[in-house]
């Protein structure tokens, strides 16, 4: 029975099996109805066991919204109950849409699933997600998310086992293996539950909404989603990959050029090495001044690694060895507060 949305004592809003007429005829619809962070309830034929999915806690990132819309809009019956959560509404909805990673101001929600909590409204709203989690006790949770630049898919975990093969392998093929600790929803794997996030190609890449509608349509209706029986998928696996940063001081723009008298410049058309091979003969951007008084790759024990990987050449960026380069970015912002990119070694 379809119910109306309830405020909480908790962050989010309850919303218990939506009928189809009640979440608007569009996404943007239904972003607009939802009050707040929402928590949406729906019904599984098996109510003794539950798996979990939260998405939008990037506000610039809709493919996960647009799949569990189709969801709803389909009364796809799952097979067992479904949790879906959805945080950065707020975020998602300043005009036109889509386009704010966080409101101005606030942390990455992102990076605040980690102990102790802040008093941010970003820290609260993340404790009682996993507040949330430990109390339904799902037995998997996915993480849906856009990548920054236009991008390939690919899952992302802190474990190699069966159970989260099995989950990437709904979605995508590629998967990386990280030990690199942020903060991030997906690190409960450690303690609570498989998590796994989904990164489903760039916000404007054609693909992405497809390609997570049909994932999460897997996701709640297979009987079992943690075994790899259900796939005939080869996975491709990347390894400990490693950030490429700005350090404070300095700034980016993207273009054909050098256009910063002290930064870093980017090619304007890099987004299209993500996952693709980079060497010694490829120029990434330029860089004013220092390379290392501009840019930062630590290791997972805080060792700078930048000159293994990179080289200043007559300005010119080079990388000195064979690279794989992923979630490339040319978005200024994400770049100044997240990160450039990331590389693993070539093989």
């Amino acid at each position: 029975m379809e119910q109306s949305i309830e405020s909480q004592d908790n962050k989010f809003h309850y919303w218990k099996d939506p009928a189809p007429d009640k979440i608007g005829p569009t996404v943007t619809e239904f972003l607009k109805r939802l009050p707040g962070p929402t928590h949406i309830h729906v019904t599984g034929t098996d109510s003794s066991r539950c798996r979990a999915v939260a998405t939008l806690l990037h506000g610039n990132e809709p493919s996960g919204l647009y799949a569990v819309y189709e969801t709803l809009q389909q009364q796809i019956r799952p097979a067992v109950d479904i949790h879906y959560f959805i945080p950065s509404v707020d975020a998602a909805r300043q005009a036109p849409g889509f386009i704010y990673r966080m409101l101005p101001h606030q942390k990455d929600l992102n990076r605040c699933f980690k102990t102790p909590f802040g008093n941010s409204e970003q820290d609260l709203l993340a404790e009682d997600l996993l507040e949330n989690l430990r109390r339904l006790n799902p037995e998997c949770v996915i993480d849906i998310h856009n990548t920054s630049g236009s991008s390939p898919s690919f899952g992302v975990t802190t474990f190699m086992d069966e159970r989260h093969d099995a989950l990437v392998s709904l979605f995508t093929h590629r998967m990386i293996v990280t030990d690199l600790i942020l903060g991030s929803l997906m690190e409960i794997s450690d303690s609570m539950m498989p998590t796994v996030t989904i990164e489903c190609g760039g916000a404007e890449d054609t693909e992405s909404n497809r390609m997570a509608t049909e994932g999460l349509i897997k996701y709640i209706t297979y009987e079992d989603v943690l075994s790899v029986k259900h796939t005939d998928m080869s996975l491709e696996f990347f390894h400990n990959p490693l950030r490429v940063e700005l350090l404070d001081g300095s700034d980016i723009a993207y273009g054909d050029h050098s256009l910063m008298k002290d930064g870093v410049t980017l090619l304007s058309d890099i987004e299209h090495f993500n996952f693709g091979y980079v060497g010694p003969e490829n120029c990434l951007g330029f860089v004013s001044g220092e390379l290392a008084a501009n840019l930062t790759v630590l290791d997972i024990h805080r060792k700078e690694r930048l000159l293994d990987y990179f080289t200043l050449e007559d300005g010119k960026l080079y990388p000195t060895r064979r690279l794989k380069l992923f979630m490339v970015t040319t978005n200024p912002e994400i770049a100044r507060k997240d990160c450039l990119f990331y590389l693993v070694e070539g093989d």
